[in-house]
């Protein structure tokens, strides 16, 4: 008897279902009203959940926190290239400056002139040192 009835509702034409109204899951319209909240089982997970929720807070805090380094060290870097610059041209002005003509022709215009003869090396002998001195 049963064949019968499974040939029968096999071989006749089954209405076709109407499509589903646009309708929001039963779980997820609990999340957005917050009645999940109440719930036994979520209430008996709060301190894992809220501790969850503290490492997403930090984890978000230390990606601020490394942009905000990356941040200065890029500015750091570029600062030291810019300090680096002007000591190279600096010294390379010194060098210029220093050198025995630029020297002797600024020390011109004061009176006074380069000398021509060589420095001497004085000796002393040790006993000549103890005449010399006075007690």
């Amino acid at each position: 008897m049963n064949r019968i009835r499974e040939q029968k509702t096999e071989d006749a034409p089954q209405p076709k279902k109407a499509a589903p109204a646009a309708r929001l899951p039963r779980g997820l319209v609990s999340v957005l009203n917050g009645t999940f909240l109440t719930k036994e089982r979520v209430l008996g997970n709060m301190p894992f959940i809220l501790f969850c929720t503290a490492l997403m807070v930090l984890y978000i805090a230390y990606g601020y926190h490394t942009e905000r380094v990356v941040r200065d060290l890029e500015r750091t870097g570029s600062e030291l290239k810019e300090q680096r610059a002007e000591y190279i041209t600096v010294r390379a002005e010194l060098e210029k400056l220093e050198r025995q003509s630029n020297v002797a022709d600024r020390i011109g215009a004061l009176g006074l002139h380069e000398s021509r003869v060589p420095p001497v090396k004085l000796t002393v002998d040790e006993d000549q040192l103890t005449d010399t001195r006075t007690p």
